[in-house]
């Protein structure tokens, strides 16, 4: 594949969908370009917002944790796999609101309990506690929210 076909079909991509540069970068690697040209891609997709990763780790954050109901802690380390770097993670995150965390903690945590059939007390709290923790939510968070959830 050429250079001018690659860069058709990235930008038409990146028009359409939120990108980040690591993801691009190794499509093009794969497509087997060679490094000049690859910059060369890379930095006219930028140059004219195409790709843009702050932007990308923003919405990106947003979308996981309002539709996949994901802590801060998975989203932030799957923005690290995707090798954001850690200064628009943490842009990133703190646009996130923590009520809204804590909402979705809770709400995650009441569903789970009404389907757990454990009935010792402190199973039940290992399991929920493991539970939250798979969704990249904090300990300190887990706690308040399974202390309310104790309470009601």
């Amino acid at each position: 594949m050429d250079a001018k076909k690659a860069l058709n079909i990235v930008a038409g991509q990146c028009s359409k969908k939120e990108y980040c540069s690591f993801d691009i970068l190794k499509k093009l690697q794969r497509w087997e370009l060679e490094e000049k040209d690859i910059a060369a891609v890379m930095e006219f997709l930028v140059k004219n917002h195409f790709l843009d990763d702050t932007r990308f780790a923003e919405a990106y954050a947003r979308d996981k944790h309002r539709f996949n109901r994901w802590g801060k802690l998975k989203i932030m380390q799957m923005l690290r796999q995707k090798r954001v770097p850690e200064r628009i993670i943490e842009q990133a995150l703190s646009s996130l609101p923590n009520e809204e965390s804590d909402a979705t903690c809770l709400a995650l945590l009441k569903q789970k309990n009404r389907g757990l059939k454990e009935v010792d007390p402190y199973k039940r709290k290992a399991k929920l506690f493991r539970f939250a923790l798979s969704r990249g939510f904090d300990y300190e968070t887990i706690s308040q929210c399974i202390d309310q959830l104790q309470d009601d």
